[in-house]
């Protein structure tokens, strides 16, 4: 039942029906009343002129008390007013009915109307009231037909002149009560319906929202892994597999940090279209968060699961232009090949993870699959994780030094600064093992932090004993992008004494071509320091060298993979020839990286490049054994060439 009273303010709709009805039906009244007053000045038998005035009195009456209603909706009190008109008009008909020929009387058919208007109009308690009344009323006449007890002592009480007007006045009232009645219900449906097609899309929306990436459009975690389990259990293991690609994105946090947020939105989105269109329709593509991807698919064990996988690194290694430059983009790939039930999405996500975590450590840009033995590494990397935590708080950590040499005097210039971790190592984890782990976790602040004071408090002990050589640091993307890197090197340069000419800051390409302010200006800021900025490993990342003068680079490192086909690959000479012209004409150093050979030597030295370091020389030192080598080399006024590594070690020892 519609009752629209359930609360004080009630339904704006059946609200707005109420007044039309009200007034509708105060205006019947009135009507009727100057009808019968009409008819009685115009009657000439007594009875109906009686019977006339009765009819007079009480539609007068009902008029009256209906203005009633309005003072009480006007202060906001709807309930008493459904319940007033629906009392006043019942009473108003019941009297004419009785008195206009009991159940013969056209007042009866407004009976269904009262019950419908009490329906929509009133409380609970007043419909069944009303209703009550009506029934007991109707039951009156007919008793009284019945028993032929009419209470009917004024003959011809109503004329037919009355009983024309009343017919015509109640067919008019209940018609406009239909019309107002089914033109509004029509408008409701209609607004109804309008709301149910808005409802519909919200849903819609609302599904979308819960199953969809909002920025890449690809499925969510939450799809993906209700998509996985309706297709494990459909699958017929006999005869196909179910292979989960885990894809991550190399180094995308440091292009995240060093471009702005919508660049890097922007080169997600690129990378999912790629990825959806790799995918065939009934496989499945979905973005679990960051830079993490997913993609598996179920197929015949005849597959080419290889070829997806190539195909994928491939999509994603195709040119991304990050504001105006090109940026070098690569994805490392973990498989997990499922080939029973039981297997949940999470437990597949974790193997195809671990898979993925040791495609890096291959060199990124790779794909593994899943073994047995990777759960082994699995732990080893916790292990390692939770022995660098020991070792920086025992400290067990160590720095150890190469040398960087003049090529054309044959004496050291400066030494770069090593992480090594000897003691308190059970496990014998080498920097291959550890400083990736570092890389990727938080310790990479607290542990760089330690270096950059070490390495100060080193080179200001090698000035005190008459060596004067610089020392440069490896920074990593994310401690440049920490707020306080530049006052741990400016605390690190106070607290050793050592003057900020002789610290050299090394840095990779992309991080130099950063668009991040802050980045800039803490670079800047290094530079109006007295800081050397060194570009590592330059020439095998981003090809826009605007920042070599924007940024004052004071050193550029050759990376050791041109280094060591220089003498056998036309292509690496030119590169290196290249660099090396334009970094002279720049005013900039070039130190080469990785030389294990005098015809190396001989040829970088011929091309004009300055600096060389690598095993030709000597390998990374200890402090004291640096000293020792920077003694030896003060006193005979050179360095020896050595041959090879085991020579290095026994001239250095």
């Amino acid at each position: 039942m519609i009752r629209w009273q359930s609360t004080e303010k009630g339904s704006p709709f059946l609200m707005k029906m109420f007044q039309r009805i009200l007034i509708f039906c105060q205006v019947a009244m009135i009507s009727g009343a100057l009808i019968s007053l009409f008819l009685g000045v115009a009657a000439v038998e007594g009875n109906s002129v009686l019977g006339v005035r009765y009819m007079t009195i009480a539609l007068s009456t009902g008029a009256l008390l209906l203005l009633y209603c309005f003072k009480l909706l006007r202060d906001g009190k709807q309930v008493q007013a459904g319940a007033v008109f629906l009392w006043v008009t019942t009473f108003v008909i019941s009297y004419a009915a009785w008195v206009g020929g009991g159940l013969l009387s056209i007042s009866i058919v407004c009976f269904p109307v009262l019950l419908l208007f009490a329906g929509l109009f009133a409380e609970a308690f007043v419909f069944f009231s009303v209703g009550s009344f009506l029934v007991g009323v109707v039951v009156y006449l007919g008793m009284m037909d019945v028993l032929d007890t009419s209470f009917n002592p004024i003959e011809a009480l109503v004329p037919a002149e009355a009983r024309l007007g009343g017919f015509v006045s109640i067919l008019l009232t209940s018609g406009f009560c239909g019309w107002t009645f089914g033109r509004d219900m029509r408008g409701a449906f209609k607004a109804l319906n309008s709301e149910h097609q808005l409802v519909v899309e919200s849903q819609a929306v609302i599904q979308e929202l819960a199953y969809k990436d909002a920025l890449t459009g690809l499925l969510n975690r939450a799809a993906a892994k209700e998509a996985y389990e309706i297709m494990l259990t459909n699958i017929n293991f006999n005869e196909e597999r179910i292979a989960f690609y885990f894809i991550d994105l190399d180094n995308f946090k440091v292009i995240n940090d060093l471009f702005d947020h919508e660049a890097g939105d922007q080169l997600l989105i690129t990378i999912a279209n790629r990825l959806q269109r790799l995918t065939r329709q009934e496989d499945i593509a979905c973005r679990l968060g960051g830079d993490e991807f997913v993609v598996f698919v179920r197929a015949k064990a005849s597959f080419d699961f290889d070829g997806l996988a190539q195909r994928a690194m491939s999509a994603v290694a195709q040119p991304h232009y990050i504001l105006g430059a090109e940026a070098e983009v690569t994805a490392s790939i973990g498989i997990a090949l499922v080939s029973e039930k039981g297997l949940s999405f999470d437990e597949v996500r974790k193997k195809s993870d671990m898979a993925m975590y040791k495609a890096k450590q291959s060199g990124k840009n790779k794909y593994h699959y899943y073994s047995e033995s990777l759960h082994t590494e699995y732990m080893k990397s916790l292990n390692v994780l939770n022995g660098l935590k020991d070792a920086l708080s025992e400290g067990f950590l160590d720095l150890y030094f190469q040398p960087q040499i003049n090529l054309e005097t044959n004496k050291i210039d400066s030494a770069e600064a090593l992480l090594r971790w000897n003691r308190g190592n059970p496990y014998g984890f080498n920097p291959d093992d550890f400083i990736p782990v570092i890389e990727s976790t938080e310790l990479i602040h607290d542990i760089g932090a330690w270096v950059i004071q070490e390495a100060c408090r080193a080179c200001k002990k090698w000035h005190e004993q008459g060596h004067h050589i610089s020392i440069a640091v490896n920074v990593s993307a994310l401690q440049i992008t920490r707020f306080n890197f530049y006052s741990i090197v400016e605390d690190a340069l106070k607290e050793s004494g050592l003057d900020a000419n002789f610290l050299e800051i090394e840095l990779t390409e992309h991080v130099l071509l950063t668009e991040n302010m802050e980045v800039r200006s803490r670079l800047k800021a290094l530079k109006d320091l007295g800081i050397k900025l060194a570009i590592d490993d330059f020439g095998t990342g981003y090809s826009n060298m605007n920042y070599l003068t924007r940024l004052r680079v004071d050193v550029l490192k050759l990376d050791k993979s041109f280094i060591s086909e220089i003498n056998v690959s036309k292509d690496s000479r030119v590169i290196v020839t290249a660099i090396i012209e334009m970094a002279n004409v720049l005013g900039m150093q070039v130190i080469a990286e990785g030389v294990e050979s005098i015809i190396q030597r001989n040829t970088l030295r011929e091309l004009g490049c300055g600096l060389g370091q690598g095993f030709l020389w000597s390998k990374a030192l200890p402090n004291l054994a640096l000293l020792a080598f920077l003694d030896s080399s003060l006193k005979s006024g050179y360095l020896k060439v050595l041959d090879d590594y085991e020579q290095s070690n026994s001239v250095l020892n």
